[in-house]
C-alpha cells in the first residue's frame, strides 16, 4: 500500500493530465449530437468544463509554436545579419576608394582648367617623393626627359607656383619649390607692380625682398611673378602679404608672404616648358600633357 502511495505522489501531475483527459472524452461521448434527455443545465456545465480543460492543454502549445516560429526567425535574421557584415567589410574598402577616386578627378580637373600661355608645353606630372628637410624643400616627379621634362620648367598647381625643375633624368624630375633657401623668383606686387624678389627660408613663409622702404605695399597685396630672367612666365600666383617690416639696412621692407599653395598636400603638378608647342604622353597614370589650341 505505501508502495502505491509512492508511486501515485511521484507521476500526480500524469495522472491527473490522463484523469482530464479521459474526462473530457466522456463529456465529449456524452454530449455529441443526437443524444436526448440531457438536461439543458448539465450540458452548459460539461461544454464550458471541456472548453476550459481544452484552452488549459492548447496554451503551452500555442506557446510552444510562437516559440518556435520566433527562434526560426531569429536564425534567418542572425544569418542576414551575418552575411550584411560580411558585404560590408567588402565595400568599406571600396568606398574608400571611390572617395579618393572622386578627390583626384577634381584635383586634375582643376588641372586641365588652369589658364596657359599656349606658347608653352604643358606636361602633367605625380609627386612620388618628398625629400624636403629643414635644410632643403624639393619634390620629386615622376616625369623626366623621356617624357618632356626640362631644367628650368615651372612647376605649378592650381593655387600657384609650386617651384622649379632643377634636374631631370629619363623618367623623373626633381623640384626645386619655393621655400628652399636657395630658391629666388622675380616677383610683383600685384596692385602696385612694385619689383622685389621672392625668397625661401627653408619654412613654411616667403620672404619678399629689394622693396623700397617708399613702396605702398599693404597686408593682403597679392604677389605674382613678373617674368623677368624668363625663369617663370609673368602672372602666376606666388603668395599674399602677411607681414610688413622694416628692413635690416633702413633702405627696404622686408614684407613677409604667405604662399597660396599648401606644400604638405601636392599630389599632381603641371611643368610649364619653354619651346615649340606639341604633345608629349606622359608616363604616369591618367595623366597627359595637355596640348593647348
Amino acid at each position: 500500500m505505501d508502495y502505491f502511495l509512492v508511486l501515485v505522489k511521484e507521476h500526480r501531475n500524469v495522472i491527473i493530465a490522463v484523469a482530464t483527459l479521459l474526462l473530457s472524452v466522456l463529456l465529449l461521448l456524452a454530449l455529441r449530437p443526437g443524444v436526448r434527455g440531457t438536461p439543458e443545465l448539465v450540458e452548459d456545465v460539461a461544454l464550458d468544463a471541456v472548453g476550459n480543460v481544452q484552452s488549459l492543454i492548447q496554451i503551452p502549445i500555442t506557446y510552444y509554436q510562437d516559440f518556435a516560429a520566433r527562434f526560426v526567425q531569429w536564425q534567418n535574421l542572425d544569418e542576414e545579419n551575418r552575411r550584411l557584415s560580411q558585404e560590408l567589410k567588402l565595400l568599406r574598402p571600396l568606398g574608400a576608394r571611390v572617395v579618393e577616386l572622386e578627390a583626384e578627378n577634381h584635383r586634375l580637373r582643376q588641372l586641365l582648367d588652369m589658364s596657359l600661355d599656349p606658347e608653352l608645353k604643358s606636361l602633367g606630372a605625380r609627386v612620388v617623393g618628398d625629400t624636403s628637410t629643414a635644410f632643403a624643400n624639393v619634390l620629386l616627379l615622376n616625369a623626366g626627359r623621356n617624357q618632356g621634362s626640362a631644367t628650368n620648367a615651372s612647376v605649378l598647381v592650381p593655387e600657384g607656383v609650386v617651384g622649379r625643375v632643377v634636374q631631370t633624368s629619363n623618367t623623373t624630375s626633381l623640384v626645386l619649390t619655393l621655400l628652399d633657401l636657395n630658391s629666388r623668383v622675380p616677383a610683383l606686387v600685384q596692385r602696385t607692380r612694385a619689383r622685389g624678389i621672392v625668397a625661401g627660408v627653408n619654412g613654411q613663409k616667403l620672404s619678399l625682398e629689394y622693396i623700397g622702404k617708399d613702396e605702398d605695399i599693404r597686408v593682403g597685396d597679392q604677389v605674382i611673378t613678373s617674368g623677368i630672367a624668363g625663369s617663370f612666365p609673368k602672372g602666376l600666383l606666388i603668395g599674399t602679404v602677411q607681414e610688413i617690416r622694416e628692413g635690416d639696412t633702413g633702405l627696404f621692407q622686408r614684407v613677409i608672404v604667405q604662399p597660396s599653395v599648401d606644400f604638405d598636400r601636392i599630389e599632381e603638378v603641371r611643368l610649364l616648358i619653354p619651346g615649340p608647342q606639341s604633345a608629349i604622353i606622359d608616363s604616369s597614370k591618367n595623366l597627359n600633357v595637355i596640348k593647348r589650341p
